[in-house]
């Protein structure tokens, strides 16, 4: 953990372990844009598929915001696999080193609910200030949030 977190730099790293007692045959992960309170994308960006194979019980998923290259990290591991991709964060908004930034993120043990999106993370960024929410209140179409921008990873598990 403490490696992780020398790594990271000044914007941190988010870790979530899973463990699964039943086999599954997909973990996906989503990433949705929201723009004052309201999805602007909602797409997948990480794909894990056991159909063949047995899945992994135990795995382990990052996000790393990287505030000075706008960019996020997403990392996605297990015994038997390992996936890394890079999304940009703020393309094409002014003044975006000028933003502040601020991250919500599921805390403790979550039960793992098959077939059902489950929040993850939220970066959130913002010009004119942004505050936090609990990751249990971002989900859908629209938020009730004045934050700018929001950047909000789901994950999947598919059996």
């Amino acid at each position: 953990m403490k490696t992780a977190e020398l790594l990271s730099g000044i914007d941190g790293t988010m870790m979530f372990r899973y463990n699964s007692k039943d086999t599954f045959q997909a973990l996906y992960v989503y990433l949705s844009e929201y723009y004052f309170g309201k999805r602007v994308s909602h797409k997948r960006v990480l794909e894990l598929s056991y159909e063949d194979v047995k899945s992994a019980k135990n795995g382990l998923i990052v996000i790393t915001p990287d505030f000075d290259n706008f960019t996020a990290k997403l990392i996605a591991a297990d015994e038997y696999s390992k996936y890394m991709t890079e999304t940009p964060i703020l393309e094409g908004v002014a003044n975006r080193e000028y933003c502040g930034r601020s991250a919500t993120s599921i805390e403790n043990k979550s039960t793992i609910e098959y077939g059902t999106e489950q929040g993850l993370a939220a970066l959130i960024y913002g010009e004119q200030g942004v505050s936090s929410l609990p990751i249990q209140d971002i989900t859908g179409e629209y938020i009730d949030t004045d934050n700018e921008y929001m950047y909000y990873y789901s994950a999947e598990f598919v059996k």
